[in-house]
């Protein structure tokens, strides 16, 4: 009876209770051998569900750790490329090749800064509206009135598994 999943030791308690040819020593025995393999698997479950919690924490960790360095080395690549490119432009040096590749200071396409909004014609201009919808307001009025806005469901039954 060890072996048995979650899933069957909960679909075998009702099944033992609506037996009728079972003595009621027997149902209350194997009840609580039912119970106490429940209890083993609940205790399983919590172990497996907060060792994955604590590896999805790790990785989290791990990975702004290497998302860090990785923006150091940006940072550091973009920096020494300035350099060589200033040293190429005191010395006038426009390209350098080698048997790896080229190295040529190329001109940028151009780039658009705005120094006013306020200025810029309404011809350049394109307005974006956006609406959102604020559930919170919604559950606050329903919990105040019981009154269901249109185009709302409010659910009211639903369950999460909470662990602690």
């Amino acid at each position: 009876m060890n072996s048995l999943s979650l899933y069957q030791i909960t679909g075998m308690i009702p099944v033992i209770m609506e037996q009728e040819k079972i003595t009621p020593e027997l149902k209350e025995q194997l009840e609580k051998e039912l119970a106490e393999l429940l209890q083993q698997k609940s205790q399983n479950i919590i172990g497996y569900t907060k060792n994955i919690e604590l590896t999805i924490e790790a990785m989290k960790t791990e990975e702004k750790r290497i998302s860090e360095q990785r923006k150091v080395l940006e940072n550091k690549l973009d920096n020494f490329k300035q350099y060589v490119k200033e040293c190429m432009e005191q010395n006038g040096i426009k390209k350098i090749e080698t048997g790896l590749g080229t190295i040529s200071i190329a001109k940028n396409p151009i780039s658009i800064e705005i120094e006013n909004e306020e200025e810029v014609p309404d011809e350049f201009k394109t307005t974006i509206t956006t609406t959102k919808i604020d559930k919170t307001k919604i559950k606050d009025n329903f919990k105040e009135t019981g009154e269901i806005p249109e185009g709302v469901k409010i659910n009211t039954e639903n369950t999460r598994l909470q662990i602690k």
